[in-house]
């Protein structure tokens, strides 16, 4: 489902060059896409959605992130510690600007993992609200 999704979401993004709209007609393809599988068992999906954004939520941010955070702390400290009279604010300065854009890059990454984890987990909310209205 999740590679799916982002094919078809690059796609529809580029048709419509709109994100919002993009979402809106997301939310639809993933509620067929759900409805059209038969054999799901919603709360074992609910589960499987909620586990993957509890690394996101409960942290701030997942694991990449996390990880890059980590890597980049100890590359600060190893290049002040051996470096700094050695290569200069050249190479300073080309670390912090690298490091920031990879940063950007991972956050920009997680977020949008997120909001397709979200989304799903708005669909099956809506159609097990659906399933409980029909059996009554």
């Amino acid at each position: 489902m999740v590679k799916r999704y982002k094919s078809t979401f690059k796609i529809i993004l580029k048709m419509t060059n709109n994100r919002n709209k993009t979402l809106f007609i997301m939310y639809k393809k993933v509620k067929e896409w759900y409805e059209q599988e038969e054999d799901a068992d919603l709360n074992i999906e609910k589960i499987h959605i909620n586990t993957k954004l509890g690394s996101y939520t409960s942290g701030g941010c997942g694991i990449g992130a996390s990880l890059f955070a980590g890597l980049l702390a100890s590359g600060v400290f190893s290049y002040i510690d051996n470096y700094v009279s050695k290569l200069g604010t050249t190479s300073l300065i080309v670390y912090v600007i690298s490091t920031l854009f990879f940063g950007f890059k991972i956050l920009s990454n997680e977020d949008d993992k997120v909001e397709m984890y979200n989304m799903f987990l708005e669909v099956l909310n809506t159609l097990e609200e659906h399933k409980a209205h029909s059996k009554k």
